[in-house]
């Protein structure tokens, strides 16, 4: 509360006059420092290391993961913030934050979390310190958001940070092209990553693909599922029978997985062999000429399930862009709809898992998506960038005509 907070800002400051020059009056300094950065509240108890830096006042070291296996070091304090972590990033990397929007993110295996603004870092260390030990949780650095791609006039890091965005969605199977097999692009990073094709070069297909039972087999693997057909009649042993229903049902889909996982590794691994001599920059620029053609490139895309029924499906993507969102049907490269954010009145999640977007002259958009957080995060990403591109214009055209007045 403001009564507390203002006893503590007494307290630490009387000490500061009382104990002048002592090992006191450091520490209450240091904490006159903390109180007065503006920061309100913490959403963790500090972790064990804050804890045994604090003791000697120093700050807390951290490494950020980026790609390549490149670790960053940085220096945080109690009141560090990503944003103000990210900066700094960007300042030690050389790299122009007006381009594009880099963010924190919180990483395990395959899965990423976008880390707000706003957050402490030391929160996010002393959660990790929290979960359970050998989950592998760390903090990564990465694109958010692209507003400018120009590949011929990008840096060498912006490129790399570009090429790794795109590879991300491969990686998801979020490939907005019918034109184009998402296996021929998988051969294609592959050679970025191994080189020349060689049966010793093994590589997990998790890792750059997304894997999916075909329909059909799926369809048929899944008969007499959730049925009582084929167990007789109820009574002793039904739920046994059941259970053994499942079980087999499981180990089926397994199989079946397992069969098109390899099916899908010989696919990629025969397009691989014809890239055989293609350099590590020739292949990257091979799957970025490709992959800048989409209409889509460069937007966030998400899974969703639209709940109304204006479209002949209901599973398809929202695609998230610098000017604009788009419905997309999955795996096409032609959107359904495409609404500028001038023309959205509103949006938000009414409910978990729910996003709706309000949109001026049209029906509200309504779906399912687990992600709707980072929906949200990305589309208030951009409209704050355009609403300060607008406002810079403006200045820019004001300074313009004073000398004419």
């Amino acid at each position: 509360s403001r009564n507390i907070l203002r006893y503590l800002k007494y307290h630490v400051q009387h000490n500061t006059c009382k104990y002048s020059g002592t090992e006191m009056y450091k520490f209450a300094v240091y904490a006159e420092g903390l109180l007065s950065s503006g920061v309100k509240q913490r959403e963790y108890v500090p972790s064990r290391e804050e804890l045994k830096k604090l003791m000697f006042l120093k700050d807390m070291p951290a490494s950020i993961s980026c790609y390549g296996g490149w670790n960053c070091k940085i220096a945080v304090t109690p009141t560090l913030t990503a944003r103000v972590a990210v900066a700094r990033l960007l300042s030690g990397m050389g790299l122009n934050p007006r381009h594009n929007k880099y963010a924190l993110f919180e990483k395990q295996g395959n899965i990423y979390k976008v880390i707000e603004d706003r957050t402490l870092m030391s929160d996010v260390l002393a959660k990790f310190e929290r979960k359970t030990a050998g989950e592998g949780w760390v903090v990564f650095f990465k694109l958010f958001g692209i507003v400018e791609f120009n590949i011929s006039k990008c840096d060498p890091l912006e490129l790399v940070f570009l090429y790794e965005f795109v590879c991300d969605q491969i990686r998801r199977g979020l490939c907005p092209d019918d034109k184009v097999s998402l296996t021929e692009l998988a051969g294609l990073r592959c050679q970025y990553l191994y080189g020349d094709y060689s049966p010793e070069k093994n590589f997990t297909v998790s890792d750059i693909y997304k894997v999916t039972l075909p329909e059909v087999k799926y369809s048929s693997s899944r008969k007499n599922t959730g049925t009582l057909r084929g167990l007789g009649t109820l009574g002793k042993g039904t739920i046994r029978k059941l259970k053994d229903l499942y079980t087999d049902t499981e180990r089926e889909d397994e199989l079946l997985m397992q069969e098109e996982v390899e099916k899908v590794k010989n696919t990629i691994n025969d397009y691989w062999k014809t890239k055989a001599g293609l350099s590590k920059g020739a292949a990257q620029q091979e799957l970025l000429k490709v992959t800048t053609r989409w209409l889509a490139f460069g937007y966030g895309i998400f899974d969703v399930l639209i709940i109304d029924n204006r479209f002949r499906e209901t599973e398809l993507w929202l695609a998230v862009g610098r000017n604009d969102i788009a419905i997309y049907p999955r795996q096409k490269s032609l959107p359904l709809e495409v609404h500028t954010y001038d023309s959205i009145i509103s949006f938000g999640a009414p409910q978990v898992n729910v996003f709706k977007i309000t949109i001026e002259g049209h029906a509200p958009l309504e779906m399912n998506t687990p992600e709707f957080l980072d929906i949200a995060r990305l589309m208030k990403t951009y409209i704050g960038i355009m609403v300060k591109m607008k406002k810079e214009k403006s200045t820019d055209c004001d300074s313009a005509l004073i000398p004419l007045l």
